[in-house]
């Protein structure tokens, strides 16, 4: 029986929250193997949110994906809006 991905308890305060405030919001916390944990689009740009608890790491997996794709790592949803509001973007 495959193993119950564990997501974050801020995570459906973050995701309701950007969907709340209009952003198209995918949920990809169940994909594992690093993917990051939202996946949004900004315009024309895509954006890979990590959500965190407070003084929690990243795992090696995530890591790597991150050292591939650029990923925000964010601990409320606060620091979720500034990173979509810092995505450069794109047409």
């Amino acid at each position: 029986m495959p193993r119950r991905r564990r997501v974050d308890r801020n995570h459906a305060e973050i995701r309701d929250g950007l969907r709340r405030c209009g952003y198209s919001v995918w949920d990809c916390s169940r994909f594992g193997d690093g993917f990051p944990d939202l996946l949004l689009r900004v315009g024309g740009a895509v954006l890979l949110l990590e959500v965190k608890m407070p003084r929690e790491g990243l795992t090696p997996k995530e890591e790597a994906f991150g050292a591939i794709f650029p990923v925000h790592v964010v601990h409320d949803l606060d620091e979720a809006i500034r990173a979509v509001r810092l995505s450069p973007p794109q047409s």
